[in-house]
Order: C-alpha cells, then sequence, then structure tokens
C-alpha cells in the first residue's frame, strides 16, 4: 500500500480575502488547507502552525507588520512565499519591501503562478 501524502497548508496574508477567491478555490480543489489571517497578530499565529505555501496579497493589502516579515524571512524557510499582484508592486511597498518571496501570481491569471525565473 501507498502512503497518504500530508495534507499541504497555505496561508493567505489579505485584508480583503474575498479578492483572492480564485486562487483560494483553485488550492482548496488541489486539497489544501487554506487559512486566511487579516491582521498582524492573527498572521503571526498562523505561521507558527508551519505552512507549506503563504500567498501575499499585494492589490488588497497584506496586513503586514515587521514582525511578521521577519517570521517569514527567518531561516530556514519551510515555506514558499508567492505575491499576488496586479501588475503594480509598489502598492504596499512599506509593508513587503523587505520581504523575501519566491514567486509571483497576478489575481487575473487565476492561479497560475510564476517564479522568479519566468
Amino acid at each position: 500500500m501507498r502512503p497518504t501524502p500530508a495534507a499541504l497548508d497555505a496561508l493567505l496574508l489579505s485584508v480583503l480575502p474575498g479578492g483572492c477567491a480564485p486562487h483560494l478555490d483553485m488550492l482548496r480543489a488541489r486539497g489544501m488547507t487554506v487559512r486566511v489571517a487579516s491582521h498582524p497578530d492573527d498572521a503571526l499565529a498562523l505561521l507558527r502552525r508551519g505552512p507549506n505555501l503563504v500567498l501575499v496579497d499585494l492589490v488588497h493589502g497584506p496586513g503586514l507588520n515587521a514582525s511578521v516579515v521577519m517570521e517569514l524571512n527567518r531561516p530556514p524557510r519551510p515555506a514558499r512565499v508567492v505575491a499576488l499582484h496586479d501588475g503594480c508592486l509598489d502598492s504596499y511597498l512599506d509593508q513587503v519591501e523587505h520581504l523575501a518571496v519566491d514567486g509571483f501570481s497576478r489575481l487575473e491569471a487565476g492561479g497560475r503562478a510564476y517564479t522568479p525565473a519566468d
């Protein structure tokens, strides 16, 4: 018998999570558990659960502070961090200018992710 793969967890950091519904639906359809944090305190608590993927909403606002950015950047980084955007990456620069990301995805792309190598 084949072992069942461990469930993957995703965390969305967004002050308006409904605006990211297509991405959340796509992840859930692939069997991922998706949690949402709209406030830095919630984000820190959920990051301690060790999600595999963190989506950072640069369209509606990520709701981050320096403590959350430091937690996301702390080595080793077990979670992949993907920035969701609408073509403009500087809308919330004050919150994410020191954040290390692994990839980018346009919200209009319906969940297709673009890595920095693309």
